[in-house]
């Protein structure tokens, strides 16, 4: 800068520079507002997602199955995207609700030998089973991936994508719900698919709804929900209503399951239902199984575990006496044979009630009672 400029030349030099420098003041500080601004949108991006998807491990789905249709949705995939096909060891694991007993869950993976995990559901979250299975539990030999199967439009299930990622599994785990989904939306043709993968010997679980549909016959709740009293004065009433699932397990061979069972007081209707069981399909004995939240039974081998919290129980009912029941009428049934599982209970499946220690029951005019003409016995633990 020349210094012999005068005043004015000096002064609209000066004006100049501070110009210039609010202009580049403005500029930063316009940066800064864009950059401000797309933090914002990335934090709100963020916080507007599933939290759950951003939880452990995630691989994107793999190109060998056919994307779904409408109404399937199919993700919360974790673990190794390329298929194994390890040897595996049939495992059948039915849960009564409520939490699931961690031991049992494990046995149901290690089952699989480090095989490949579905989980079937007609609502609910896609990650919160592969999580557990994958990231909260720890077997001795991991899975190599979980993925559930959404089937919110049950009617859609035969879907090409779901049989095509249930033919990579070698456990298939069938989550809580609504049971009338399962036995009564899903297509014939799909049921049919069901059972095929069960007579490839892979391993099966299921908790509540799921654990239900598992059995030979199976309370469907087609007409809702029935409450023991309900059914017991009336069990030709239109809310007993009974499937017979073309996916039931073999090892439920005559068998009913009931989930929920001591906190919902499902005694009476269980014992309903297993009238109605015999009565239709002509059986000479068949068998009921209660289960209490918490509770998981394991059969592998013919043999069977019961895990349980304290106080609850795996209740075993079977029934061998004549049925005979009238629409309006309170149900009335006798040879009835009850015991009491706790935890660490094990022995042969399927069991022999009567040959082990039981209580006998009596059904008069819709009322469950002790037969007291018999001994009364209670909490075996151990069957042998």
């Amino acid at each position: 800068m020349n210094l012999s400029e005068g005043p004015d030349t000096l002064t609209e030099f000066s004006a100049q520079v501070t110009l210039l420098q609010l202009n580049g003041s403005r500029l930063l500080i316009h940066r800064s507002i864009i950059l401000a601004i797309a933090l914002l949108l990335v934090t709100i991006s963020w916080s507007c997602s599933d939290p759950a998807q951003e939880m452990g491990p995630r691989i994107d789905s793999t190109s060998e199955c056919p994307d779904p249709s409408t109404g399937i949705i199919i993700g919360g995939l974790y673990g190794n995207e390329k298929n194994v096909n390890p040897i595996f060891q049939r495992t059948l694991v039915l849960m009564g609700g409520g939490s699931e007993d961690d031991e049992a869950s494990k046995l149901f993976l290690e089952a699989t030998n480090g095989g490949d995990i579905v989980i079937l559901r007609a609502s609910g979250s896609l990650t919160s089973y592969p999580n557990y299975f994958m990231s909260t539990l720890s077997p001795q030999i991991p899975p190599n991936s979980a993925l559930t199967v959404l089937t919110s439009s049950p009617q859609q299930a035969s879907d090409p994508a779901v049989s095509c990622w249930l033919n990579r599994a070698e456990g298939v785990w069938f989550a809580g719900g609504n049971q009338w989904n399962y036995l009564g939306k899903w297509p014939a043709q799909f049921q049919l698919f069901l059972n095929s993968l069960t007579k490839k010997n892979i391993s099966v679980g299921g908790t509540s709804a799921g654990a239900v549909s598992l059995g030979e016959a199976a309370f469907d709740a087609e007409n809702g929900t029935i409450a023991s009293q309900v059914a017991l004065a009336d069990p030709l009433g239109n809310k007993v209503s009974i499937s017979y699932p073309a996916f039931y397990q073999s090892e439920l061979h005559n068998t009913i399951i009931e989930s929920h069972f001591s906190e919902r007081e499902r005694e009476g209707r269980l014992l309903v239902f297993l009238a109605k069981f015999k009565q239709e399909q002509n059986r000479s004995t068949v068998l009921g199984v209660g289960l209490d939240e918490g509770v998981a039974i394991v059969i592998s081998e013919g043999q069977f575990e019961i895990f349980a919290p304290m106080g609850k129980h795996a209740w075993i009912y079977e029934l061998s006496g004549t049925v005979s029941l009238t629409s309006g009428s309170p149900l009335n049934l006798a040879d009835i044979f009850r015991i009491k599982l706790s935890d660490q209970s094990q022995g042969t499946w399927p069991i022999q009630v009567q040959s082990m220690e039981h209580e006998e029951l009596i059904v008069i005019d819709g009322s469950v009672n002790i037969n007291e003409d018999q001994d009364t016995l209670f909490d075996i633990d151990t069957c042998e």
